[in-house]
């Protein structure tokens, strides 16, 4: 079959795209106890974790540039894949769990930047977004 890496970043849009994305978030909610166990944080309560990666996904919802949904949903997946897979430093978990969110204006500002375009490294997605 198609490798997952392909199958994840298959752009979807419209309904697709918000169901793809509530879908997302339901599974990264899954995951909160597995990555507390899998990384040994026994000093963290489920419930604060959930409350943060919930603002995770807040953080964005004032987008609505379906491109950039999407390439944040990749992004998403990729994270959550690679956790449960151990690919992450436990201080990469620790931040994504513990870590308190700025406030919406700074994180449109900061959104503005290419730093949360950047796709395994990659600039094309800024640089489609960009026309260039």
């Amino acid at each position: 079959g198609m490798p997952l890496i392909a199958k994840m970043a298959k752009p979807v849009m419209g309904l697709d795209l918000a169901r793809s994305v509530r879908r997302l978030y339901k599974k990264t909610m899954k995951a909160v106890p597995y990555a507390l166990e899998q990384y040994d944080f026994h000093w963290l309560t489920e419930d604060e974790c959930k409350a943060n990666v919930a603002k995770h996904f807040k953080k964005y919802m004032n987008v609505d540039n379906p491109v950039v949904i999407d390439t944040l949903r990749v992004k998403g997946e990729m994270e959550l894949d690679e956790t449960i897979r151990r690919f992450k430093t436990p201080c990469h978990i620790l931040n994504v769990l513990t870590t308190d969110i700025d406030d919406a204006a700074s994180i449109e500002q900061k959104s503005s930047k290419k730093e949360y375009m950047k796709i395994g490294g990659s600039d094309f997605m800024s640089d489609f977004l960009q026309g260039k």
